[in-house]
């Protein structure tokens, strides 16, 4: 494959991204109330929530309005009696920035609930650049164009990331910043390290620390990555790197040292989410195997290919909330069963000699994945919260493994395996697709309607006794 064939396929899979993310976006109900079907509400019935759609995204919303009604960043009090509105005012301002900007651009009503897409679409617009820098992470790092085109398909098609680009929240934006800084982080391993590329690493690093908590996962790869390069980098380079970073970053931990304690908030943030689904509550009333495997094991990864709405509607869904182990499964369990044969197949070959001059860059994106993955038990150890989308910062190296094992197992006909994977995950798109509108109706239509407004609204939250009709426990 030639470069420039590479990368006419890879904005064209971006492109795809982009507009599955849209089309996500369009069916997936904005500002609306209804029901979980999968979840209890007090009386019994199933339980009423604000906004059915994506998660959290109301109160993402929420913080975009406070700015654009020129009250400033919001703050996080968690006594705030309308908490269930603002929780997520300590997030850093980054996205919510660029989000006021784009609603002005689009004339778009952040409080109108026909509005969705034109809101959503910004994030649509990221996960397309996302994609293009999980092809960048392959091509730079490993010198291979199939890897790189690969990588960029799963990471493109991936039913649950192209959902994630069609809601509005700061995940895309933390994914694409993320995803570019192991890029240039991969070029400088292989290529070496000049001013320019150490101002970009340093540049895209405090973006994304200002983006979202937990791009603070960058800064060890960064010192892992001067590591390994070859000749490493020297002290001007190395400062080209911290100063934009601190640069960046700094003026908005000082304020939250300032106003919460601590540079990122947390004190606040636990006091806010003491009612949150607690880890200890599971583990008192299911075991701790099984809260580990059962529930942070087994919802993380069903919603790593797709789990929607407040991860209500699941692809094994036909037509009522599926629980207990007799829940049609398969899909998922076949799924699973082939991502883990592609790192199989990754691993048994990691030695071979075509894959010798890559091993630094391979040594960098499996350690920032192990960061990102400790980040996620830490907070599950606390919360739980079995949701795949607190893995996609590592989207690219767990593409680029996709890739890889795809590769050892066709070989020569690379062509074939990277057909199979996009007609696979095209299929997903499509089932899903063609569920969601039916499934969010029942969440949202007019005997939701009737049930959401005979009792006030509550927030559902996970507890052992109302879990127990969730999918697949």
């Amino acid at each position: 494959m030639t470069r420039k064939t590479a990368l006419i396929l890879a904005s064209i899979v971006a492109l795809v991204h982009l507009l599955l993310a849209c089309y996500y976006a369009s069916i997936t109900p904005y500002r609306t109330p209804g029901i979980l079907l999968g979840q209890r509400g007090p009386d019994g019935g199933p339980a009423k929530i604000p906004d059915v759609g994506a998660p959290d995204e109301r109160q993402h919303a929420n913080y975009v309005l406070h700015l654009l009604d020129g009250k400033g960043f919001p703050v996080l009090d968690p006594k705030d009696p309308n908490l269930g509105e603002n929780y997520q005012s300590h997030q850093p301002p980054l996205f919510y920035l660029l989000e006021a900007g784009w609603t002005k651009i689009t004339s778009a009503d952040i409080e109108s609930s026909s509005d969705g897409l034109k809101v959503r679409s910004l994030n649509a617009l990221i996960g397309a650049v996302t994609v293009v820098g999980v092809f960048f992470v392959g091509l730079w790092g490993f010198k291979r164009e199939d890897v790189g085109v690969i990588a960029a398909t799963f990471a493109a098609l991936l039913p649950m990331n192209c959902a994630l680009s069609g809601s509005l929240s700061n995940d895309p934006l933390l994914y694409c910043l993320v995803t570019w800084t192991l890029a240039f982080c991969a070029k400088g391993i292989r290529e070496g390290w000049d001013l320019k590329l150490a101002i970009a690493t340093g540049v895209a690093t405090g973006l994304a620390i200002i983006t979202k908590t937990t791009a603070v996962a960058l800064l060890p790869a960064l010192l892992l990555a001067a590591y390994l390069s070859n000749p490493r980098p020297n002290a001007k380079t190395i400062l080209a790197v911290l100063a934009p970073t601190v640069v960046v970053a700094l003026p908005w931990l000082l304020r939250n040292k300032s106003l919460y304690g601590d540079f990122f908030g947390m004190r606040a943030f636990n006091e806010a989410f003491v009612n949150s689904p607690q880890a200890s509550t599971f583990i008192d009333g299911f075991g701790a195997f099984s809260y580990w495997t059962d529930w942070v094991g087994w919802w993380t990864a069903r919603s790593f290919f797709g789990a929607f709405g407040y991860m209500d509607i699941f692809l094994n869904e036909r037509g009522t909330p599926a629980t207990g182990p007799q829940a049609p499964n398969a899909l998922y369990r076949v799924l699973i069963a082939l991502m883990v044969l592609a790192f199989i197949s990754w691993l048994v070959r990691l030695k071979a000699d075509e894959w010798k001059s890559s091993r630094s860059v391979q040594v960098l994106l499996g350690a920032f994945t192990a960061i990102v993955l400790v980040l996620f038990a830490l907070f599950n150890m606390r919360y739980f919260q079995g949701q795949a989308r607190y893995v996609f910062p590592a989207i690219a190296p767990i593409g680029i493994g996709v890739a890889m094992g795809i590769l050892n197992v066709a070989q020569k006909k690379w062509r074939v395996g990277w057909g199979v994977l996009t007609a696979i995950l095209l299929a997903l798109n499509i089932f899903a697709l063609s569920r969601l509108p039916g499934e969010f109706q029942r969440r949202t239509g007019l005997l939701s309607q009737r049930i959401f407004e005979s009792e006030p609204v509550l927030i559902p939250s996970f507890s052992a006794s109302n879990c127990r009709d969730l999918p697949g426990v």
